[in-house]
C-alpha cells in the first residue's frame, strides 16, 4: 500500500493564482495601481516586476489593463450589458481609452467586437 501521490503547484503557479484571484475581486477599483498588487503580493517591487514580466511576458501596468480587457471581452460575449456598463465595471472611466486598449488586444473596437457575436 502506497499513499496517492501528492501534487503540489509550483510557486510561480501559486504567484499567478494570487495576482488573479486580488485582480478579479478589485477589477472595478479604477484606482488600482501597480503598488497594490506589489502590496498584496508581499513582493519587493523589483521581485515583483521581474517575476511577472518573466511569468506572463507583461509588465504590471500592462497586466492590470490585459486583465480588465479580458473581463471586458467576457462580459460583453454575455450580452447582459452595454459598453459603457462595461467600460466602468473593469476599472476604466474612460470609454475612449478603454476603446483603444481593446482594440490593441482584440484587433477590433468592443462595439465591432459585439457585433461580430451577435452575427
Amino acid at each position: 500500500m502506497e499513499p496517492t501521490k501528492i501534487e503540489m503547484a509550483s510557486q510561480d503557479e501559486i504567484f499567478i493564482a494570487r495576482l488573479i484571484d486580488f485582480m478579479e475581486k478589485n477589477i472595478e477599483n479604477n484606482e488600482l495601481t501597480v503598488e497594490d498588487l506589489v502590496s498584496e503580493m508581499a513582493f519587493g517591487r523589483t521581485v515583483f516586476f521581474n517575476k511577472l514580466k518573466g511569468l506572463t511576458g507583461l509588465a504590471p501596468i500592462e497586466f492590470i489593463r490585459e486583465m480588465r480587457i479580458k473581463r471586458a471581452a467576457q462580459l460583453l460575449k454575455s450580452g447582459e450589458y452595454n459598453i459603457s456598463q462595461i467600460t466602468y465595471m473593469v476599472g476604466m472611466s474612460d470609454s475612449r481609452y478603454f476603446s483603444k486598449c481593446f482594440k490593441r488586444i482584440y484587433g477590433v473596437t468592443p462595439s465591432e467586437f459585439k457585433r461580430n457575436l451577435e452575427k
